[in-house]
């Protein structure tokens, strides 16, 4: 039998970066052909390469900028490490009506998110709820990108994941549990879905960017390594994460930890590995819940509901200082419309940044770093 050649993809060329006094602006179609083109080069499979392009790209346009393009550098070290296995598919160990387990296998994360919400999203539309939990998983972005197009379908659905333990209970010094990140989102009579996602903590993203900055962070997000508070981005960076609105954010940080790893019979809390440790499986979990309003009053009387809600807070006087109250939502689809024409915006130090990380994992960097010639 002859041997089976591998078929590289073709690389595709894209168009150059527009730069003003001190950003980069990527545009959306050179983002996506950049992702594709280095997600190749980690031999991830056109499926999966296509999905993580659009989930991270997706990301940025929202103005998640943590969780979008500058994630690659994530992905190709923890393939290159073997903490993530492209390709692999999800498989489902337990199974119910309305429920499922699933085993991610270490795969690419987007791939396995869409899986477990497409699933919970299908036991939805045949019993009125699904619940998926899925174990042996890895990062998988923006949760907004996930819940919002079962809302489409006029489900509410429901999403989070656990992470590492960089996060301090409420009155401690230590990690205890991740940023647990949870989104969800509902039907609207009119408009796009109403939409939220948030981490159950303040963000280690936000920190960075201070620090990037040369500013301080404010009070109340994070301790330094001797479990004192801080302001300063350098010491917060090697401390500990404090839960949004104390104790209020330590409680449903731990409501993630026990609907996902703990359903899962997975890692929890400080169980999770440290997201720095490429030695080994990241071993995080991720739970998804998709309801059919139909099941119960009425989906169109819960789109009605949900336009109303939304206007209703848009329409509430805004505070002094502040220009307008927004609902969940807005303020990502307003930067989606920007981006789109304007582009992705890069501090010309994170883009260079980037290209390091990515070229110290033996990626070709030469089309990226052609940008800011």
């Amino acid at each position: 039998m002859d041997a089976v050649q591998k078929v590289e993809p073709p690389r595709r060329r894209a168009g150059p970066l527009r730069s003003t006094d001190d950003d980069l602006l990527l545009p959306v179609a050179v983002a996506r052909v950049l992702c594709l083109d280095l997600l190749h080069q980690l031999d991830v499979p056109e499926d999966e390469a296509t999905l993580t392009a659009e989930t991270l790209v997706e990301a940025n346009l929202r103005g998640v900028d943590s969780h979008g393009v500058t994630l690659l550098a994530v992905f190709a070290e923890r393939i290159r490490s073997g903490q993530i296995h492209p390709g692999r598919v999800p498989f489902v160990r337990r199974e119910g009506p309305c429920t499922a387990l699933m085993d991610g296998q270490h795969g690419m994360g987007p791939r396995l998110a869409t899986a477990a919400i497409e699933l919970a999203a299908h036991k939805a539309g045949r019993t009125g709820l699904g619940a998926v939990s899925l174990r042996d998983g890895n990062y998988v972005g923006a949760l907004a990108t996930y819940v919002e197009g079962p809302a489409r379908d006029g489900f509410i659905a429901l999403a989070m994941a656990n992470a590492t333990p960089r996060v301090a209970p409420h009155g401690g010094s230590e990690g205890l549990h991740g940023t647990n990140p949870i989104a969800w989102a509902a039907p609207a009579a009119t408009g796009e879905p109403l939409v939220f996602d948030a981490a159950t903590a303040h963000a280690a993203a936000r920190i960075g960017q201070a620090a990037e900055e040369s500013r301080s962070i404010p009070e109340g997000m994070a301790l330094d390594a001797t479990g004192q508070p801080t302001t300063d981005p350098a010491a917060a960076a090697s401390g500990t994460l404090l839960p949004v609105g104390g104790a209020f954010g330590y409680g449903l940080g731990l409501l993630v930890d026990v609907l996902t790893g703990g359903l899962a019979a997975a890692p929890m809390g400080r169980e999770v590995p440290l997201v720095s440790a490429l030695n080994g499986p990241y071993g995080c979990s991720f739970f998804a819940l998709v309801i059919d309003p139909r099941r119960f009053g009425g989906g169109e009387a819960l789109a009605a509901g949900v336009t109303g809600l939304r206007e209703s807070a848009r329409n509430i006087t805004p505070a002094e200082g502040v220009e307008a109250v927004r609902a969940p939502g807005d303020r990502a689809r307003q930067t989606r419309e920007e981006r789109l024409t304007r582009g992705i915006p890069f501090t010309r130090r994170g883009w260079t940044a980037l290209i390091e990380r990515l070229a110290a994992t033996g990626l070709d960097t030469s089309d990226l770093a052609k940008r800011t010639e």
